[in-house]
């Protein structure tokens, strides 16, 4: 290639890599992830909040979170974030005519998590909002967790694709500066002169034998670009299996271990602690039934007599399976450690007659 063409597409290269590597961190920096976050008191059972932007079309989540630890917020009482369930919210968008200066956009959201706070979400696209919600009578109760009210969305996509356009951006800006060395050695490259001889009409000859090795590829020439832009990419594969690390864990942890490692029978009580899951979603503690809201405290009065905090559960073979892990989910709230007894358990144990109390 031309020297000239080199060192102009070295230098498009770097600005080009510059620009966009500016761009990506001003977008990423202007971008409202968490457009609303509010300290409320909730003594007014109507409460209102500022206006607040979006920049972004998402979808935003709405949740009121305690700031301090409180076991009231999370215990199933009247002074709780089930108190909450009964409430409404709306969500509006505010309009720049006078004539209609906001219009209802979004209410009562279905999204929620019960284990630590209570949420709803929307969509929204850019555009200013306010948000007003009918808290119950009973909420004034939790002021002293200094609540505060969010609304917010995921950041954690924007800002890997940003971290891969700026490691491109690294890689396209080196790419231009290797280019310019090359086009000056290209440049500086000279044809020496044959000096003069003192006997021209005699032929040189070489009379001591010696190897010659193959001169080695300019960088600029076709075969090589091959093996420059092939490394380029195994360093990119590199870094996308680095970048793409292990996933946030969800779900419940599980402990494959052998059922001897089981032993109940050293255990301090006459009868172990059971749930058992029946069809249509029956749950029984020790072949007494509750239901399905009064299984947790069904279950912290079992525990809170015991030292030993081993529940085992057993479900039907046609349960539904969500009713079989929302009694294990709730096992481990309160604190318990779950053993599951599945039907290959349940035949081992019968043919060597090695049941836990309840379950002989």
């Amino acid at each position: 290639m031309p020297p000239k063409f080199l060192a102009f597409l070295g230098l498009s290269l770097i600005l080009a890599a510059t620009v966009a590597f500016n761009l990506a961190g001003r977008w990423i920096d202007t971008r409202i992830f968490t457009p609303l976050d509010f300290n409320v008191t909730l003594d007014d059972p109507h409460l209102k909040t500022p206006a607040f932007e979006i920049n972004l079309k998402e979808e935003y989540s709405v949740w009121l979170e305690p700031r301090s630890e409180s076991w009231e917020w999370y215990e199933d009482t009247p002074c709780s974030y089930r108190a909450v369930n009964g409430s409404r919210w709306r969500i509006y968008k505010l309009g720049s005519d006078a004539g209609h200066p906001r219009e209802l956009w979004a209410d009562n959201g279905t999204t929620s998590d019960s284990q630590r706070f209570y949420a709803h979400s929307f969509s929204a696209g850019p555009g200013k909002y306010k948000l007003e919600w009918d808290l119950p009578a009973a909420m004034p109760c939790l002021n002293h967790t200094n609540p505060r009210l969010h609304v917010t969305t995921g950041e954690y996509e924007y800002r890997e694709a940003i971290g891969v356009t700026r490691i491109f951006c690294f890689f396209l800006g080196g790419t231009g500066l290797a280019l310019l060395p090359i086009a000056y050695k290209a440049k500086t490259r000279v044809v020496r002169p044959r000096g003069p001889r003192i006997f021209p009409e005699m032929a040189l000859r070489q009379v001591m034998p010696f190897r010659r090795s193959v001169p080695l590829r300019l960088i600029s020439e076709a075969p090589n670009w091959g093996l420059v832009w092939g490394g380029l990419l195994m360093v990119l594969l590199f870094l996308f299996m680095t970048m793409n690390g292990p996933l946030t864990p969800k779900g419940l942890l599980v402990g494959w271990k052998k059922t001897a490692a089981v032993v109940w029978v050293k255990s301090p009580w006459p009868e172990a602690l059971e749930i058992y899951v029946a069809t249509p979603a029956r749950f029984f503690v020790n072949t007494t039934e509750v239901r399905r809201e009064d299984l947790r405290a069904k279950l912290l009065e079992q525990l809170g007599r015991r030292v030993e905090w081993t529940v085992y559960v057993e479900a039907d073979i046609d349960t539904n399976f969500g009713d079989a892990v929302y009694a294990m989910d709730v096992i481990r709230a309160c604190g318990g450690k779950v053993s599951w007894i599945t039907p290959r358990m349940r035949k081992e144990w019968s043919a060597t007659a090695e049941l836990p109390p309840t379950a002989k």
